[in-house]
């Protein structure tokens, strides 16, 4: 029940030692609202910079044909550009469509300005060439890549799948010290050596670097200010994300299967969801301040600044999500909305989230020696774990909706 005379929250007088947290932006219009009014304006003004501004939109309302038309008409494409229409291209999964995509890619290597655009065009580069059979180019192709920029995280994971795709775990864990060595602490690069020791058989050291054991987190999370319980919340907040109008079913090139994602719930309508956040950054600064005190690399690479990335994943009857990790977070968690019952006190793993590793990177062997951990899920529940951790779900398969919103803790 909302409590209208709730007192204020206190001042922490640890603030001052907190990490700083900025979540996300509230966007008074969906992407949809958006590429509507800029597709308006580009008709009106076809210009160059009405294109880059409508081309990132196009591409996430899955509006590939439509990017593509007007990638492939009008004046010549600039990197970016070219960048956007490999994506396109990648999309189609067609062998005819990939070799136009390595094409593109080739074009947005000589625009290129810098090292790091460099990188990420060689990064792409060698998926398209992954993708047409090319392993061993890709490979000369992605070493380049990190030679330029050994942070690009898209370039170590294609070369981590190329080497462990054949059964060189020691390149990949030898390739880890170099790049550690030039200051790269990132998540896949954690990934990448947790995965590299499992296939080698050595579950110590991949454990070490995974940090599930010594990281995972999970405790209930008080109420927000106004509200006598966590569950009249959840309530609201629940009927609050399903009537989201950027509520859309399935997405290409996320984890989910047979989901509903909302990708920016926080809009100016909808206060529930922001106290909700409001709340999490509260305990995930509390989090922070304990997990800084640990000698772990993982620990070492915490930021002081941080952008809260958050989005909501709504699944029923045969949604799940495959096995990922967030290359782009350093701290990564979810907290349960609504789960029905049959999950939350359940004894199968229906409905549950496992932490451990894909068999099809660490190997067979590695994988089950490394072991998988279920999490089940309770309504209320604040769960965080180092983003380097892979994770999926079971599909719970009742027609009640698993909502749940995730985030990740990226360095600003």
């Amino acid at each position: 029940m909302f409590n209208r005379h709730a007192a204020k929250v206190g001042i922490d007088p640890l603030s001052k030692t907190l990490i700083s947290i900025c979540p996300d932006s509230q966007k008074a219009l969906t992407t949809a609202q958006e590429a509507d009014l800029l597709r308006a304006a580009y008709k009106r003004a076809p210009t160059a910079r009405m294109r880059d501004r409508l081309t990132p939109l196009l591409l996430l309302e899955e509006a590939f044909d439509e990017a593509a038309e007007m990638l492939t008409t009008g004046e010549r494409l600039d990197y970016r550009g070219e960048m956007a229409l490999v994506k396109i291209y990648l999309s189609v999964r067609s062998s005819a469509a990939d070799t136009m995509a390595l094409e593109a890619a080739e074009r947005a290597l000589n625009l290129a300005q810098s090292d790091v655009q460099s990188a990420s065009a060689l990064a792409i580069r060698g998926k398209c060439e992954t993708r047409l059979g090319l392993s061993e180019t890709a490979q000369a192709t992605l070493v380049k890549a990190l030679s330029l920029d050994p942070h690009n995280h898209d370039a170590c994971k294609r070369i981590v799948a190329l080497d462990l795709a054949a059964n060189y775990p020691a390149g990949v864990i030898a390739r880890a010290q170099t790049l550690r060595d030039r200051g790269v602490n990132h998540a896949r690069l954690f990934a990448s050596q947790s995965l590299a020791n499992a296939r080698a058989g050595d579950i110590p050291a991949a454990k070490w670097t995974d940090g599930y054991e010594p990281f995972y987190h999970a405790a209930p999370l008080a109420p927000p200010v106004g509200w006598d319980t966590i569950e009249a919340f959840n309530a609201a907040l629940a009927v609050e994300l399903l009537g989201h109008p950027g509520i859309r079913y399935e997405r290409e090139g996320s984890a989910s299967e047979l989901s509903w994602r909302i990708e920016n719930p926080s809009r100016p309508d909808t206060p529930l969801f922001q106290a909700l956040i409001e709340q999490i950054v509260r305990a995930l600064q509390a989090r922070v301040f304990e997990i800084r005190r640990s000698r772990h690399p993982w620990a070492a690479a915490a930021p002081d600044f941080a952008r809260l990335r958050n989005w909501c994943v709504i699944t029923e009857s045969d949604g799940f999500e495959n096995w990922h990790m967030h290359q782009l977070g350093w701290l990564s968690g979810v907290y349960y909305v609504h789960i029905p019952d049959s999950i939350s006190s359940g004894k199968t793993p229906a409905g549950c989230l496992a932490f451990g590793l894909p068999d099809d990177l660490a190997g067979p062997e590695g994988a089950a020696a490394f072991g998988e951990h279920l999490v089940r899920p309770g309504g209320g529940m604040l769960m965080t774990f180092p983003s380097q951790c892979f994770h999926r779900t079971y599909p719970h398969g009742t027609s009640e909706k698993r909502i749940c919103v995730a985030f990740d803790l990226r360095h600003d």
